[in-house]
């Protein structure tokens, strides 16, 4: 018998969706490749040479992870939208937020999920040097660090991989939509994955 206590049709089961961000915190955590080690340095450091500076420990990435904490200017990694007084300097406003944008079903055994990340930074803090030196914009190096680690990672959740990709969901896209007119302004990224974990019943005899 299904949890909806239907028993004769198979319909898909969402229960694993919320555990999606999780999933990626832990990745990039655990990742110590150096594009992942530098996205964490350009992250932390709100200095223009961040990539200079010493990589995280696996200690220190965690402590940048919001835990529930109810005073949040000390993380930089959040499983939410809204953050409600983590923005109290320039330090602080160097952050992502991560969170599950939109659930779209195509059909009773299939969805599209759509998770958006938004990356920001003050306008004092906007600007690093990259890999060759180059001057270059904080929260347009994080995205496109982020999609080089992220764009086909198979999370061990859904079907298919994570992907950047407007063939499966005509709503990915990547766009500066985020900023308060006056110290702090980001970007938005929107990635698919598609999903589907058969919920099976059975007739009863």
């Amino acid at each position: 018998m299904l949890n909806n206590e239907n028993s004769s049709t198979t319909f898909n089961n969402f229960k694993d969706i919320p555990s999606l961000v999780y999933k990626i915190f832990i990745y990039l955590m655990t990742n110590e490749s150096d594009e992942c080690n530098n996205f964490w340095k350009v992250l932390n450091y709100p200095t223009d040479n961040a990539l200079s500076q010493l990589n995280l420990t696996i200690e220190q990435k965690r402590a940048l992870i919001w835990n529930g904490d109810s005073i949040e200017n000390d993380y930089k990694l959040f499983n939410k939208p809204l953050i409600s007084d983590s923005m109290i300097d320039a330090n602080s406003m160097i952050q992502i937020r991560m969170y599950r944008h939109s659930l779209i079903p195509t059909t009773r055994l299939d969805a599209t999920i759509l998770l958006e990340t938004d990356f920001y930074t003050n306008d004092k803090t906007a600007q690093i040097r990259d890999e060759n030196g180059d001057l270059v914009e904080r929260t347009d190096w994080l995205e496109t660090s982020f999609l080089t680690l992220l764009n086909g990672k198979d999370l061990g959740l859904g079907y298919n991989f994570l992907q950047f990709n407007r063939e499966i969901n005509r709503s990915c896209q990547s766009v500066v939509n985020i900023n308060n007119s006056k110290s702090f302004f980001g970007r938005s990224l929107l990635m698919c994955l598609q999903y589907s974990k058969a919920e099976s019943g059975g007739v009863c005899g």
